[in-house]
């Protein structure tokens, strides 16, 4: 079960491990967290660490002024990026993923993913899907998430958070650079 946690986590984080691979030193201060790392589940190594969302008073999500030719392309990688990885196609995932991302490793997750599409049977089921930033290279797009995870042993896990998909604009198209998650 552990594992099939950690696996969850790693396919929604979709972030590549730091190369530092000494051990954390922990001084027992408030200061100790995994965010001294140059590549983590928080940040995920990214130099712009001002990803994320604004909700209102009634807690929903505030959209971004987006032209609407602009809107329906994102939304069409984003919803493009969820199929591919639904369907466990990796030519097609990889298809929307930046030739450089911000957020990690674009051979590491491609490897990892090989791996996890091979072992588990994972889907991702979004919701509420909301452009939250948007400049004419780079575009945030908010969404709830449930994640269900299933192992050829017949175990399954699910999970469900939000998220925050960075594109950036590649060759005019929008390709995915970076994920947050927050699970609930």
């Amino acid at each position: 079960m552990k594992k099939m946690m950690l696996l969850a986590g790693m396919l929604l984080l979709l972030s590549a491990c730091s190369e530092d691979s000494g051990p954390a030193e922990n001084t027992n201060s408030v200061d100790d967290s995994n965010l001294e790392n140059e590549n983590n589940a928080v940040d995920h190594g990214m130099e712009d660490k001002s990803a994320g969302f604004t909700m209102d008073s009634e807690g929903n999500v505030l959209e971004a002024d987006v032209p609407e030719e602009e809107e329906e392309a994102i939304l069409a990688a984003y919803d493009e990026y969820i199929a591919a990885f639904n369907a466990e196609d990796l030519d097609r995932y990889m298809a929307v993923i930046a030739e450089e991302p911000e957020g990690f490793d674009r051979a590491e997750d491609q490897l990892a993913l090989e791996e996890a599409f091979t072992a588990y049977d994972t889907e991702y089921v979004p919701s509420n899907e909301t452009i939250v930033k948007y400049t004419p290279e780079r575009a945030e797009v908010f969404a709830e998430i449930e994640v269900a995870v299933g192992a050829e042993t017949g175990a399954k896990t699910e999970q469900s958070g939000r998220q925050v998909v960075i594109f950036k604009k590649e060759d005019a198209e929008w390709k995915v650079s970076g994920l947050h998650f927050i699970g609930n």
